[in-house]
């Protein structure tokens, strides 16, 4: 009761309300895909209509194309939009906050910039209460309720070991032990361990990257850790040997999360592990070629969202960056929401060969030489150019000029043969500002086609 309390003192706050929203959301994934989908539809045709009727920019842009949302009979009729990009959207920013934008008590978010420059939204209070709701539906599954102890690998201050006074008083109310993790390293983790295994914490939360490292100082220092309950995953991609190492660890599956909060879209992971159920009462998602062409379930593309409930600044088929596909099928756990699948990540995270061709960075992942390199601690790509890519490796232990060879034959076989590849041996691979690992740095600007 007292930590119920708390989370309705964050909401009084914040002019948030994340309370009630949560038990709907814990509510609404078990309606039928039908029924999702017919509110969705509704809440969609009326965000459009609102749109037209209360921001200059769409009622222009509406009229140009000739698209009146009141007459809306399909989710495909909204094709005809242009879809939105962050320059379009910071070009129009003042156009695109509604005529009655305070009565929708708006906060201004801004985005980590993972795919590129950051720049800011707004988001009503509607919006980002599902957007927290959404999260802690997801931990609920394995057993959390809100008020609930916790542990957040994530984030932190510039200064290693500290956290703002406000972030401190907001983790408390939430009943959140903060672990930050801008610049921890093995004796950090040993002073998190400790700390969880005092508290008796039954829930850890972070960044893939952070609870993968915890996961391998935990291992290499044989020490006991098999008390928690529920283990989340957010922000960076976790990769399949990740997941087995921190999951064979740690004692309990991770439940993934996936988002993107400009566009409202949070998704998660349930006990299948086949696909991401997203909220579909707080977004609409459709995978679209680089065209802007609607794709045919289970084909992998652009990631375009809509924001259902940001009435306030209305943000309509926003290319997010990422690529993914979506799964129609009901789900075996009985969820009625929307799968997203194939989850690629950002689409900025390619390399570029010369004939045009892209490929994931996930590429890397999955080569026999990288993914079974016990050696290999992180690595980093880095294109130079279409010619030529460094692999920067931190490793565990010196690598055998025959293990290096493998992984340069690997890509090399994989890239075509149209890539000579270097690699360097590196004390430290940087995180970038918000503390997450990039696997993929390129050092030019894309002018070729897009073959693949």
């Amino acid at each position: 009761m007292l930590n119920n309390l708390k989370f309705k003192f964050i909401d009084l706050y914040t002019k948030t309300n994340v309370v009630n929203i949560y038990k709907k959301c814990l509510e609404e994934e078990w309606y039928p895909p039908e029924k999702l989908k017919l509110f969705q539809f509704l809440k969609l045709k009326e965000l459009l209509k609102q749109a037209y009727q209360n921001t200059s920019y769409y009622k222009k842009l509406f009229d140009e194309i000739g698209f009146n949302p009141s007459k809306m009979q399909d989710f495909k009729d909204i094709s005809i939009i242009p879809i939105q990009t962050k320059q379009e959207i910071k070009k129009h920013f003042d156009e695109l906050k509604s005529n009655d934008f305070k009565n929708y008590k708006p906060r201004k978010n801004r985005t980590s910039g993972s795919t590129g420059e950051p720049f800011e939204i707004f988001q009503s209070s509607l919006s980002h209460s599902y957007l927290r709701a959404l999260n802690y539906a997801a931990w609920h599954q394995s057993g959390y309720n809100l008020g609930d102890q916790y542990a957040a690998f994530s984030g932190g201050s510039l200064l290693p070991g500290s956290i703002g006074f406000m972030h401190y008083v907001y983790s408390y109310l939430q009943n959140c032990t903060t672990l930050p993790s801008y610049h921890v390293n093995k004796e950090y983790f040993l002073k998190y361990l400790k700390l969880l295994q005092t508290k008796r914490i039954k829930y850890v939360y972070g960044y893939a990257s952070a609870l993968y490292d915890f996961a391998k100082t935990i291992k290499e220092q044989k020490l006991e850790f098999n008390f928690v309950k529920g283990l989340f995953s957010s922000s960076d991609m976790l990769y399949p040997a990740q997941r087995k190492l921190i999951e064979e660890v740690i004692g309990t599956y991770i439940i993934d999360i996936y988002g993107n909060p400009e566009s409202g879209l949070i998704s998660y992971e349930c006990s299948e592990r086949n696909g991401y159920h997203y909220g579909m009462l707080n977004s609409y998602v459709e995978i679209t070629d680089e065209f802007g062409n609607n794709l045919n379930d289970n084909v992998q593309g652009k990631v375009i969202v809509t924001s259902l409930n940001s009435n306030c600044f209305p943000i309509i088929r926003y290319d997010n960056g990422d690529i993914a596909a979506t799964s129609f099928y009901q789900c075996k756990c009985g969820r009625g929401l929307q799968k997203l699948t194939n989850l690629g990540g950002r689409s900025r995270d390619f390399i570029i060969l010369k004939n045009g061709r892209h490929i994931h960075g996930a590429f890397f992942n999955h080569l026999n030489s990288i993914y079974k390199a016990n050696w290999l601690f992180r690595y980093h790509v880095i294109q130079k150019n279409y010619d030529e890519l460094i692999f920067q490796c931190m490793v565990n232990r010196m690598p055998t000029s025959k293990e290096i060879d493998q992984i340069k034959n690997e890509i090399v076989m994989g890239t075509d043969n149209l890539i000579k590849i270097n690699t360097q041996i590196v004390d430290d691979i940087p995180m970038t500002d918000m503390g997450k690992y990039k696997l993929i740095s390129r050092e030019f600007e894309n002018n070729l086609e897009y073959n693949s």
